[in-house]
């Protein structure tokens, strides 16, 4: 059967419009193709007209035949039925690309490594310390006189034992700035002993920012450490490492206090980063008990945190 050009234009209007609607929101250059190769398959040439010339006379007769044979302007069934394209369209060649200088994204700004917690054990029966003033926190164990330097309570009992210019220079350096990032001091009493300290344990704080190394604080400590000016201390080691699972700086040393009617020491200083500080606590015994009294030390450093 003939399809005339007008069915055809008609069919390609309603196979357009159904590809339009599977998928309106994508390119279509893929459904033009379809639509130009089907458009020149069965529109661009019309069936051949039929003829009726009429054969030329010839003087031979043809013997009659009761055959009849088939009219010559039978139509020819046209050859330019559309045929269905074979091959899958290909998108254009020239589809254009990315441009090359597409600008790179911006590389992101590293993020700061969340600070490590810190990981403490206070021992059952302990006393807790706390200082929201200048944020630690600590523990000794349960009978050591506790002490806040700002309350000017240990300037006091100084001055009630005879003391008076070592507790008015006390008060004056409580006074100054740096002063004012002294801590606790916490003191172990040994009443057969002259004087009654068996070991004792203070807290300061030096504020600093986190991009100083922990070598520059290392320096820093060993000279702040060696410039007391009431008595010296000799460090024996001093070295970087983790303690309560934060940054930390170690050192031992000792001092000699004999001269001032006090004893020989063995000092244990710990120093922990964080919150852009130093939160530094130093602990003394008498040498002769060091050994006896090196795991007491361990627990008390152990429960020393920043807050």
């Amino acid at each position: 059967m003939q399809i005339s050009t007008v069915e055809r234009t008609r069919w390609l209007g309603r196979h357009v419009k159904r590809l339009s609607q599977i998928s309106p929101a994508q390119p279509s250059y893929w459904v033009v193709l379809i639509v130009l190769v089907l458009a020149l398959a069965g529109c661009g040439r019309s069936a051949p007209a039929p003829t009726d010339t009429p054969m030329p006379p010839t003087d031979t007769p043809v013997p009659p035949t009761d055959t009849p044979m088939p009219p010559t302007d039978t139509p020819v069934p046209p050859t330019d039925t559309p045929v269905p394209p074979t091959d899958t369209p290909m998108p254009p060649t020239d589809t254009p690309m990315p441009p090359t200088d597409t600008p790179m994204p911006p590389t992101p700004t590293p993020t700061k490594k969340p600070a490590p917690k810190p990981i403490v054990s206070i021992p059952r029966g302990w006393s807790p310390i706390m200082n929201e003033r200048i944020g630690y926190s600590l523990a000794v164990p349960r009978g050591w006189l506790i002490f806040d330097l700002q309350s000017g309570q240990l300037g006091q009992i100084m001055g009630w034992l005879g003391d008076p210019d070592t507790a008015a220079q006390l008060q004056d350096f409580l006074k100054t700035p740096e002063g004012q990032n002294a801590g606790h001091l916490a003191v172990e009493l040994n009443i057969f002993a002259q004087p009654p300290i068996a070991t004792l344990a203070g807290v300061y704080v030096l504020p600093l920012s986190d991009d100083i190394s922990q070598e520059r604080v290392k320096e820093w400590l060993a000279s702040a450490i060696g410039s007391f000016d009431m008595f010296d201390i000799n460090l024996q080691t001093l070295e970087i490492g983790t303690t309560n699972n934060l940054p930390s700086i170690q050192g031992v040393g000792t001092s000699d206090l004999s001269g001032m009617g006090g004893f020989n020491a063995h000092i244990v200083v710990t120093a922990l980063r964080a919150n852009d500080a130093a939160y530094i606590l130093l602990v003394a015994t008498r040498a002769e008990a060091a050994q006896s009294k090196q795991p007491v030390i361990d627990q008390i450093i152990g429960t020393f945190r920043p807050e």
